[in-house]
């Protein structure tokens, strides 16, 4: 039998709070952007079935021959929540300026101030010409959520500037802000007239009156939380899901596309200086800044027994961060040579040890935290630590929290200088390269001055065969320089209650790793909803 309606009124989420608390859209990496998927909308979103671009607040857009032109048009008539006035060109303009302050700690921030706001235009309320300063035919990749483009209240900000948002969260999305205790939970609550999600023209509302987002940094407690049924729907360890499913009778709801790509980053290869290449790293002294060293720790971990014991066997090798078979840039030879080049063989990382100067292993800075959005990220370090063990590297570790890691880490601070493990997004080729391959972005992990001439060479071109030749040129030496610790393409999982959650459709790629919270449906039947 059918039920009249959602079993409850208020469906919880919990997730891990480590990529910050804050109202500001600017005030994060888009990570922190989740708490804001059912409040803001964007100008142009990710359809979560085919993973491609789609309308929202634009209705249409178009890109200038030498792609450093894209002419938005908007929709009309939409408004603002709690009376703040319709949306226009002028709110565009706003919230590009937003994402462009120099207190701007958004991951994108750098790509968006290629956005020259002198020279953009409006055309009318409802039609921008948004002018680049280099060309970019994948620049719809920031105006996405996937790249933070969320749309901001102009009238809002200029009634109290940062103060006001601080304040409230106003948006033009499907749900509205209703408030948040820091380090506990942010709450949303239903627009049943809303412009999109209103159910006459467009898709039915959301099934859920009510969100409660809450933060629970422990994934034991969110798990607890889960059984006892006071968490509906959240992120867990995977041998904990599976746990959850065969025990308790939850359900694992996964991205329909791989969100994340996991590797090991050595912290610390780049220079001190933009363009500033002599040392060609800012600390000589790190054992990895030598390329053997590099390729034996790669040779020390054991993937396969990482992909069957922390995973469960539910991810597929990725051979080079930054890259997908269907995008620009691939080389297929990465995927057919990756166990020949990074295959494990701790015989023959001990010998590129002793080659390099370290016959008897050496000590290393190692950081342990937990990532927003990657739930063994603290198993996986320590695994890792045990395994480099063997060949006689001893990794230290040393416990953050993430905020105050990225900060260190955005300021090429030596104290975040070690290894790592990150959880990087799907992305266009175009934007992993900008976010942590040349010297004059704002994130820094493998960076030298041969990636920089190349990128600078790549940010000027609007020839696809020729950023297709020069995305590879630059993924060879990443690949071939051993630049990180490549592990896994990851599809993002959550464990549901199914007596309360039937569906949810979501790609994976938002910037957040996950989004679309809107579409999570009810489970409106007697029996649990487990699909077919």
């Amino acid at each position: 039998m059918m039920a009249a309606e959602p079993k409850v009124e208020t469906l919880v989420i919990s997730v891990d709070p480590s990529a910050g608390e804050t109202n500001l859209p600017w005030a994060g990496t888009v990570d922190h952007h989740q708490q804001m998927d059912l409040v803001m909308e964007v100008l142009v979103d990710i359809e979560p079935t085919s993973n491609v671009w789609v309308p929202e607040l634009a209705k249409s857009w178009e890109m200038s021959p030498d792609a450093t032109e894209w002419t938005f048009q908007l929709e009309e008539g939409i408004q603002w929540h709690n009376g703040w006035g319709e949306f226009t060109a002028d709110d565009v303009f706003h919230s590009v300026a937003m994402n462009q302050r120099d207190d701007a700690i958004l991951a994108y921030a750098t790509d968006w101030r290629q956005i020259d706001l002198d020279a953009s235009t409006k055309v009318s309320d409802h039609e921008v010409v948004l002018k680049l300063k280099n060309p970019n035919p994948d620049y719809l990749f920031y105006i996405a959520p996937s790249g933070g483009g969320l749309m901001m209240s102009k009238a809002h900000y200029d009634s109290g500037g940062d103060a006001a948002y601080e304040e409230d969260m106003i948006g033009t999305g499907p749900y509205r802000y209703t408030g948040r205790e820091f380090g506990v939970n942010v709450n949303f609550e239903r627009l049943d007239d809303h412009w999109r999600r209103g159910g006459i023209d467009g898709l039915p509302p959301p099934s859920f009156e009510k969100v409660d987002l809450r933060w629970i940094r422990e994934v034991a407690s969110r798990n607890a939380g889960l059984i006892a049924e006071e968490i509906h729907l959240t992120e867990l360890t995977r041998d904990l899901a599976d746990a959850a499913v065969a025990d308790h009778g939850m359900k694992i709801i996964q991205s329909n596309f791989p969100g994340n790509q996991l590797n090991g980053i050595f912290q610390g290869l780049h220079p001190a200086e933009v363009g500033n290449f002599d040392p060609p790293f800012q600390d000589p002294s790190l054992p990895y800044t030598d390329v053997r060293v590099r390729e034996a720790i790669n040779r020390a971990l054991d993937r396969e027994t990482i992909k069957n014991t922390l995973f469960s066997g539910r991810v597929t090798t990725s051979p080079q961060i930054g890259y997908y078979s269907n995008l620009p840039g691939w080389d297929p030879r990465w995927l057919d040579d990756f166990e020949e080049n990074y295959g494990y063989d701790p015989e023959r990382a001990r010998e590129l040890l002793a080659e390099a100067g370290y016959p008897d292993g050496f000590e290393v800075r190692g950081i342990l935290m937990n990532i927003f959005g990657f739930p063994e990220s603290v198993d996986l370090v320590q695994t890792m630590q045990v395994q480099l063990r063997e060949v006689g590297i001893d990794l230290k570790l040393e416990e953050w929290e993430f905020s105050n890691y990225f900060a260190a880490w955005t300021g090429k601070d030596p104290d975040s200088f070690g290894l790592w493990v990150g959880s990087p997004s799907y992305k266009t080729v175009f934007a992993q390269l900008s976010l942590f391959n040349r010297s004059s972005g704002a994130i820094h992990l493998y960076e030298t001055q041969v990636l920089d001439d190349l990128f600078d060479k790549l940010s000027k071109s609007a020839d696809l065969n020729e950023r297709d030749q020069i995305q590879r040129e630059m993924g060879n030496i990443l690949y071939d320089e051993y630049a990180y610790m490549p592990f896994f393409y990851i599809f993002i999982e959550f464990v549901a209650n199914p007596n309360i959650i039937d569906n949810w459709e979501f790609p994976g790629s938002d910037g957040a790793n996950y989004g679309h919270f809107d579409l999570i449906t009810a489970c409106l039947t007697e029996d649990p909803c487990y699909g077919d």
